[in-house]
């Protein structure tokens, strides 16, 4: 039996190259958007405790100093929080591309490995059927032969 040689594969490497690449840059925007999570959601706690912070200095004293470095902090924090959260959305509309081009490149590399599969299955066939006719040949030859040995 003759050896099946996929005449795609250098194509076929190349694309599973270009899909694990494609897959390495998904995991790493999945990894940026979930670290931004995590610092918007720290944000959102220190806004908190800074709002829970400037009703308690209301509540004792009006200290106008500390209750402008409050409201100042404050404010900070806000625009810290407004600032993670656009970071935040970028972040998701990249992931959500690169997710796409992962599975863009997933199916590319699918659809070579399923031809390479059906070709392979195509060769196995066609070489079975090549061994059944050379049997049939050689059994024939052999009757022919020894029909004419013995009829001599």
């Amino acid at each position: 039996m003759r050896a099946f040689n996929f005449r795609l594969a250098t194509l076929l490497r190349l694309r599973e190259a270009s899909r694990e690449k494609s897959l390495l840059e998904y995991a790493k925007s999945i990894q940026e958007r979930q670290e931004t999570e995590d610092r918007l959601k720290r944000a959102n706690e220190y806004v908190s405790s800074l709002e829970f912070k400037l009703n308690e200095k209301q509540k004792v004293s009006f200290n106008a100093n500390e209750l402008e470095a409050v409201i100042g902090g404050l404010d900070h924090a806000r625009t810290v929080v407004r600032d993670l959260s656009t970071e935040l959305s970028r972040k998701k509309t990249l992931e959500e591309s690169r997710r796409k081009l992962f599975v863009q490149k997933d199916s590319e590399s699918k659809s070579l490995d399923r031809l390479k599969d059906r070709q392979m299955d195509e060769h196995i066939d066609l070489e079975a059927k090549k061994e059944e006719q050379e049997l049939d040949d050689v059994i024939g030859a052999r009757y022919l032969y020894e029909r004419s040995n013995l009829g001599i």
